[in-house]
């Protein structure tokens, strides 16, 4: 009868099998963290990108009712208070009161953490945020024949103000440890560079807007 010679695995077999064996598992645990790491972020800026949209509807909603006054009998009736490359304020007429109310747009840290914020504050109150980790807010104002008009204004300027241009740049919440913002800068609808990002790891985005305030007499 015949004897077959068997063999097993030799320790050094199993030694090489093992190292493969891990560097595999390894690879596919790096690729699997860095695609969630990546999945993280990107939906950080999807968020980033909802609340600069969200923000930029609820201001140029509010812009276009900018000087509505429905008991105004003689006209010019107040539209604008105060306007500037960064802030705004005007007089509205509230639809569900049916009184005059001042709102008022400007960056402001909400939470005390050294992020800025833009608010929304009526009537003075203390402001409500609108876009959390907000980088910059820019204006830019134009009468009804295309001028533009340059801060600070007067008050026949405000009166005049028929169209806004607005510039919003903000990051996202959480940053990217493979990415640097260093340098990037963002620009108005004029070609104007209103920010110019740190040296940080935030991913940033922009959103530009052109209001025409049809209520501004």
């Amino acid at each position: 009868m015949e004897i077959q010679n068997r063999h097993g695995f030799s320790l050094i077999e199993l030694m090489v099998t093992l190292v493969v064996a891990s560097i595999v598992i390894g690879g596919i645990y790096l690729t699997s963290v860095s695609q969630e790491r990546s999945m993280h972020i990107e939906d950080r800026v999807s968020e980033l990108q909802g609340n600069l949209r969200a923000g930029i509807y609820i201001l140029s909603k509010d812009l276009r009712s900018a000087g509505y006054n429905p008991n105004c009998t003689s006209p010019p009736c107040t539209g604008f208070t105060s306007a500037s490359n960064t802030a705004i304020s005007f007089v509205r007429n509230n639809p569900t009161t049916n009184n005059q109310e001042t709102i008022s747009y400007f960056l402001y840290d909400s939470g005390g953490d050294g992020d800025m914020d833009l608010g929304r504050a009526i009537n003075g109150s203390g402001p409500q945020p609108v876009v959390e980790n907000t980088d910059a807010i820019n204006f830019v104002f134009f009468d009804k024949d295309g001028n533009r008009l340059f801060p600070p204004l007067s008050t026949t300027d405000l009166a005049n103000i028929k169209v806004v241009e607005i510039c919003l740049v903000g990051h996202s919440s959480v940053g990217d440890p493979n990415y640097s913002a260093a340098g990037r800068s963002f620009q108005n609808l004029q070609g104007e560079t209103i920010f110019t990002a740190p040296a940080d790891s935030f991913r940033r985005r922009m959103i530009r807007a052109r209001v025409f305030c049809r209520n501004n007499t």
